[in-house]
């Protein structure tokens, strides 16, 4: 690649990072990197501040990141090194502390012992429409009186609607508020992590003090502590701590607790004290309105037309949105090519596609499961009932009903056999779900993997 072309890249790159750092983070982080060579997935960068190399690689890496990504539409590994000839340090900047007591970081990236602030997600930025309006509505009533308007809420809703964003902008609106209040963000899967390594090096009092002694824990994806008996175990007294010294509780899931298989009864009741807001996939109209905004915020000029084609297409959820975006602008700035309906629809072929067949989503299932118990996908169609046979069809049945619109019927007629043998399979299924922890973790996750 000549050299023309990398500056003009790495000063697109730059122009995304503005977007992503307050700018005095921006003056301090961003001028210090240059992009020497980039190549189909690795960029390489060199940075004059050896003490700056090493906060960069540990703190803003992603957004480094994102913004080649954005410029590109594909993601590259970095490679940032110090430069051969190292440059003094900024304005007397020579430790952490000293970054940190620089005017906005806090305003960028704060990293708290328990959080990492990200400014980027805001009510402002945050686009409402009728299939998150309720959801929007409780996050603002939440910040503005956190611990007493809604406690706990409880956001739930497919994956790549916004959750993760209004958990955010609920953080950073209470800490505009007031800036001294703590706050823990955590996945449940991380949270999960924590208790075990807490457990082994025998720091169980440390993980209590971080979780119980917060003034607000936001915890996504809290679908996976479900089946995990320790982790409910804590989660149950952690929650009350909380929930009994009025401090903000905020959950997210991909359904509403009662839908949450493995997850016990009393913790199910506790996340139902407070609010329950859903998020569903945005409608055309407010598709529309996304794509108009997003497009706009990442420079990218698309026409009515353009638009109306994207929103009828792009149905699944935002984080799609965004990645056709991503490519759009990247295929725009790297041919020189004005983007119409046509030009959209052939680059973005692979992205913009119709729901998947309900043929292709019944194959997945039977071929999941197969693999799953050794079995050929026409054992599970057939009529043999060996023990090990007739539950793996069991566990197909279930998932198909979980996870599809089918009848029972229709279910039945894939299997060859009637209504009322495939309600008795989804009831054995069911039934040992509710009474065997270890086998609901499995299907749990079987479920997850089960991508349709």
């Amino acid at each position: 690649m000549f050299q023309n072309e990398i500056d003009n890249i790495w000063n697109a790159v730059k122009e995304e990072l503005k977007k992503r750092f307050a700018p005095s983070a921006y003056d301090l982080w961003v001028p210090v990197l240059k992009l020497i060579t980039i190549d189909d997935d690795k960029a390489v960068l060199t940075c004059d501040s050896e003490f700056k190399l090493g906060i960069i690689k540990n703190r803003h890496i992603n957004k480094i990141e994102d913004a080649f990504e954005a410029v590109l539409g594909y993601r590259v590994e970095l490679d940032i090194s110090a430069a051969e000839t190292e440059q003094k340090e900024d304005a007397g900047i020579s430790s952490l502390a000293d970054v940190k007591n620089v005017r906005d970081i806090d305003l960028d990236d704060v990293k708290t012992d328990n959080f990492l602030y990200h400014a980027e997600y805001t009510f402002d930025n945050f686009i409402v429409g009728g299939s998150n309006k309720f959801a929007h509505a409780a996050c603002v009533a939440v910040a503005k009186d956190p611990g007493e308007s809604y406690n706990p809420l409880f956001i739930y809703g497919p994956s790549g609607l916004g959750k993760t964003h209004l958990m955010y902008a609920v953080t950073n609106e209470i800490w505009r508020r007031n800036p001294k209040i703590s706050l823990v963000y955590v996945k449940g899967e991380q949270f999960t992590n924590e208790l075990i390594e807490a457990i082994s090096t025998k720091s169980t009092s440390s993980f209590r003090e971080k979780y119980r002694n917060t003034d607000v824990l936001l915890i996504d994806d809290v679908q996976f502590i479900g089946g995990k008996e320790s982790t409910q175990e804590e989660m149950f007294h952690t929650f009350n701590a909380l929930y009994e010294n009025h401090k903000q509780i905020i959950l997210t899931s991909d359904r509403p607790p009662k839908e949450i298989k493995v997850l016990e009864d009393r913790l199910k009741t506790r996340f139902e004290w407070g609010l329950l807001a859903d998020i569903q996939p945005p409608d055309l109209e407010l598709r529309s309105a996304i794509i108009k905004k997003k497009s706009e915020a990442m420079g990218l000029e698309l026409s009515p037309e353009v638009i109306a084609y994207l929103a009828d297409r792009l149905k699944s959820n935002i984080r799609q949105i965004e990645g056709a975006l991503k490519r759009l602008k990247a295929m725009s700035y790297l041919s020189g090519t004005k983007i119409t309906v046509d030009v959209a629809a052939r680059s973005l072929s692979d992205i913009v596609s119709e729901e998947i067949p309900l043929s292709s989503k019944i194959s997945r299932v039977i071929g999941e499961v197969s693999s799953k118990y050794g079995f050929e996908e026409a054992d599970l169609r057939g009529k043999k009932r060996t023990q090990e046979l007739a539950w793996a069809r069991h566990v197909a049945i279930y998932i198909l009903r979980e996870r599809t619109d089918m009848s029972w019927s229709a279910i039945g007629a894939e299997f060859g056999r009637d209504h009322s043998t495939i309600m008795a399979s989804y009831k054995i299924v069911a039934d040992e779900i509710e009474s065997n922890p270890s086998f609901a973790v499995e299907m749990n996750e079987l479920l997850n993997d089960v991508d349709i």
